[in-house]
């Protein structure tokens, strides 16, 4: 302003000196002058309009030097702002590509809040206006100039207020949290899948946001449209898991119907050991970490991958070794409720008296004087060795973060004794295997002695759902000959037609299993032990396709609490996937 000032008295004071020359140089009759005086004046003005142009040239370029300065000094006054509304990462896939996380949307309206304070009293009135789109509570926030809150119905957009459609992460359903984890307040993985492949999903990382314009003291400026500024939001690549999304959704829904509080459900695919699903109880809030990290019924741990008292469902492979071995399963035995070993007692369920015993009705029975027997028969290496080559004992990798427990398997040496060989022989004793263990097992009975260790990852894909890497599944190792398994197939066929799995059958599909009742010599305050109970089981019988675990950690007998959660699962199953 100041050269804007100059540059007009300038101009001002060299046009007054231009008009009294020109009138004393025109005036006639008024004064005489001398004719030198008339040489004078006509010498002095080219000198003066030289002078007069100069002038006036510095002024314009003082007035080109102010208009520019003042251009500048407005710019630097309105400038272009953003402000984030959501950031996103990778996607996490099922098996045919059907999102596990990032599959619901909700709408996030943002309108500016022009002139205002910023404060919450001002952006409350700033919404009224969107009362009809249904704004939930609790969401209104204020950032700088602008006002975010949610709404049920998308509101219109205009230049003042535009809506965008947020992706939630972690959906209600909860589908599959054990595996795929959560995030910190940072955006990175915690644990599961989003801490293993933490570094993959941050490559698809995205935000979303607007864009408007403000002053200097960033109120907004009316006129210019607020804009949605879109940087790669809700990026479709990923990872792809084994895991299928109805499969998972419809053990989650079993476990809930049956009421297990603690415990879980595992579904293989009897062709490679792919996992299909993996439920754990209870499951953890998100929104409450501090309570799930309190919580003495521990609902972060994934039960489908720790290790537990194991019980009957073991029988299975006591038979395999035998039989591998050429050692009589089909001769008869007579259980009298119990047996003496090495001056220890050893009974079946409630003392019972089975009579004469053969394989398949020692496994419809869940006779443990039978497999007592059989086992001093088979001896303790030789039945160490097929519990190995059924996966006993093995931690199984399926990612660099999720590792499925070893469980225990004892030594030769801690079997010397014949009454740890009587306890071991029917699952008892220091013998633990996780769910997804006992999965793989049965899963190689099922598809004729071929231990295939079960795999979690599928592939990798970029944002055209194109695959850009692929998993191979380990190939596994042979545990048994085929007839072995085919023998011992039978008699889980049996089972769920005359023995302890009728409650697990189906009329909408054949199916073969056995159940447990563990005991775990862990007592509760009443004097009264806890048990864990289990059914292990696949289906279709003759052409066998799923394999099920269901495990109970604090139930009371296989037949009422885990039976009828196999029983549901596969009829569901075979529902809801008739093709299959």
């Amino acid at each position: 302003m100041y050269l804007f000032n100059c540059y007009n008295i300038v101009i001002s004071f060299s046009f007054l000196i231009f008009m009294f020359q020109w009138h004393i140089a025109n005036t006639n009759g008024m004064y005489a002058l001398k004719e030198r005086d008339r040489k004078s004046r006509s010498a002095f003005r080219p000198v003066f309009c030289v002078v007069f142009f100069f002038i006036s040239i510095c002024g314009l370029i003082l007035r080109l030097l102010f208009l520019q300065a003042n251009r500048n000094l407005t710019a630097a006054d309105v400038s272009e702002r953003f402000v984030q509304v959501d950031s996103s990462r990778g996607y996490i896939y099922d098996r045919n590509l059907l999102p596990l996380v990032n599959d619901t949307a909700e709408n996030t309206a943002v309108t500016l809040l022009p002139g205002a304070d910023g404060g919450t009293a001002a952006a409350r009135v700033a919404i009224r206006a969107f009362q009809p789109y249904g704004i939930k509570a609790d969401t209104l926030k204020v950032k700088d100039a602008c006002v975010l809150f949610e709404t049920e119905k998308e509101i219109p957009q205009t230049e003042t207020a535009v809506n965008i459609k947020r992706v939630v992460r972690y959906g209600t359903d909860n589908v599959c949290r054990h595996l795929i984890g959560y995030l910190d307040a940072d955006g990175h993985g915690v644990c599961g899948i989003e801490k293993s492949f933490d570094r993959l999903l941050m490559e698809s990382k995205g935000s979303v946001g607007v864009r408007y314009y403000a002053d200097a003291a960033g109120r907004a400026l009316i006129g210019k449209a607020l804009r949605v500024d879109d940087r790669n939001y809700n990026d479709p690549a990923g990872v792809v898991l084994t895991i299928d999304r109805r499969l998972q959704k419809i053990a989650d829904s079993a476990m809930k119907s049956a009421g297990i509080e603690k415990g879980a459900a595992v579904i293989l695919d009897v062709a490679d050991s792919a996992i299909l699903a993996s439920v754990s109880v209870p499951e953890y809030r998100l929104d409450d970490m501090e309570r799930a990290l309190t919580d003495p019924a521990l609902p972060y741990l994934n039960r489908a991958l720790e290790a537990y008292p194991v019980g009957s469902v073991f029988k299975p492979f006591v038979a395999a070794a035998a039989i591998d071995r050429s050692v009589s399963t089909d001769g008869v035995f007579r259980c009298e409720g119990s047996i003496g070993v090495d001056g220890e007692v050893f009974g079946c369920f409630q003392r019972n008296a089975h009579g004469e015993m053969d394989l398949n009705k020692a496994v419809c029975n869940s006779c443990n004087t039978y497999f007592i027997d059989l086992g001093s028969r088979v001896g303790a290496e030789a039945l160490l060795s097929t519990a190995r080559a059924f996966g006993f004992g093995s931690p199984i990798d399926l990612t660099g973060q999720i590792h499925c427990a070893s469980g225990n398997l004892p030594e030769k040496d801690a079997l010397s004794l014949p009454a740890a060989l009587a306890n071991f022989s029917f699952g008892q004793g220091d013998l633990l295997a996780a769910p997804l263990q006992l999965a793989a097992a049965y899963g190689a009975l099922a598809r004729g002695g071929a231990y295939k260790p079960p795999y979690l990852m599928k592939a990798v894909v970029n944002k055209e759902l194109h695959e850009t890497a692929y998993y191979l599944p380990e190939s596994g190792q042979t545990a048994a000959q085929t007839s072995t398994c085919r023998r011992i197939c039978e008699s889980l066929r049996e089972n769920m037609l005359s023995g302890t799995g009728v409650q697990g059958r189906s009329p909408y599909v054949t199916a073969a299993g056995k159940t447990a009742t563990a005991q775990t010599g862990d007592f509760d305050e009443n004097g009264k032990e806890r048990l864990c109970t289990w059914f292990c089981g696949f289906f279709p019988y003759e052409t066998p396709r799923y394999v099920v675990v269901v495990f109970n950690e604090d139930g009371s007998t296989a037949a009422e609490d885990c039976a009828p959660v196999f029983r549901e699962i596969s009829a569901r199953i075979c529902r809801a996937v008739p093709n299959d």
